[in-house]
């Protein structure tokens, strides 16, 4: 079943303050019995480095960086292995580019990341927000300060399939994905699984700026036309789970479902905030079909909103834009 992770990868930007971020990962790992591989990516020197250093210093530099994070990393190892075996790998390069080529050379089917902190990562596009557009396997982002166990888990769906017919199997099997994701971890976690899917008019979002005007009573039917159609397709999606799953787990998952009328760049957020949700699994690609497409606005402005962890996860058939050779 999609969701339950075999092969993990815990990615380090450096050496500070790693050892809740560790800790999450082994959590996670042992939740899932998985292998689980601890990275150390940091960035190369800079190419103009040379001009203040002969040429033999900067690569003897360059050299003598990955050999202390070498060193540095097996040290850390051999405390955060005491309960549960890890391996090590330690890159000087291009972060993104190395992690997604460590993805696909080693058969990786979730890269963990502790959430960076920076203001100016956010603003102008953080090696997180990157994986998210380019990483090809899920990506669990953990916030800053981590808990030991999850209470509430949210899985955010988009059941708007009124696309052309190749894009909307893509967008069903991604909302199966990202259900599945959602509830094997709220089932390892013991935690509640709450299902979120927000809608909003068009009508009523061009009336909202005051160009046209809008029958009050013909809104709301409509609304309450699509509401119902967003329930029947949700209804479909968990009876599908439901076949998945023995009858024991499925009555002890009893998701709570949540559908809302808004506008989704605000109000999932917000519906997440209300929740009280440790962590909420969502899409990050936009335009499905397309490989290697880049993240859409709403997903990129929901997860500046958030306060709690995130995974994301890309439609079937998504290839990384990254160049792997």
């Amino acid at each position: 079943m999609k969701g339950h992770y075999k092969n993990i990868l815990c990615v380090l930007s450096d050496s500070h303050r790693q050892d809740d971020t560790v800790a999450q990962a082994l959590h996670i790992a042992k939740a899932h019995q998985a292998s689980l591989t601890i990275m150390l990516s940091l960035e190369a020197l800079p190419p103009n480095a040379s001009m203040v250093m002969e040429s033999f210093s900067y690569v003897d530099s360059q050299q003598t960086m990955e050999k202390q994070a070498e060193l540095w990393l097996k040290e850390q190892a051999e405390s955060w292995s005491e309960n549960y075996k890890v391996s090590t790998a330690v890159t000087v390069g291009h972060p993104l580019i190395d992690v997604v080529r460590y993805v696909v050379k080693n058969n990786i089917d979730l890269v963990i990341k502790r959430a960076e902190e920076s203001f100016l990562d956010k603003l102008f596009g953080s090696l997180d927000m990157q994986l998210f557009r380019k990483c090809p396997c899920p990506l669990w982002i953990i916030n800053h300060k981590p808990r030991s166990q999850y209470k509430n888990v949210v899985a955010a769906l988009d059941l708007n399939y009124h696309y052309p017919s190749h894009e909307v199997s893509i967008r069903r099997d991604l909302n199966r994905d990202i259900l599945r994701h959602a509830s094997q971890i709220a089932l390892l976690e013991f935690a509640q699984l709450h299902i979120v899917h927000v809608f909003d008019a068009v009508p009523e979002n061009i009336a909202r700026d005051g160009f046209i005007t809008v029958d009050n009573d013909r809104m709301e039917t409509d609304l309450a036309k699509i509401h119902a159609e967003r329930e029947k397709e949700l209804e479909k999606l968990l009876n599908e789970l439901a076949e998945e799953l023995d009858d024991n787990v499925w009555e002890y998952l009893q998701p709570k479902n949540h559908i809302v009328h808004g506008y989704p760049r605000r109000e999932i957020a917000a519906t997440t905030t209300s929740l009280d949700t440790d962590i909420i699994v969502m899409g990050t690609v936009s335009r499905l079909g397309v490989p290697g497409y880049i993240m859409g606005d709403t997903a990129e402005e929901t997860i500046h909103q958030l306060k709690c962890a995130v995974v994301g996860v890309k439609p079937r058939g998504f290839e990384t834009p990254i160049s792997l050779d």
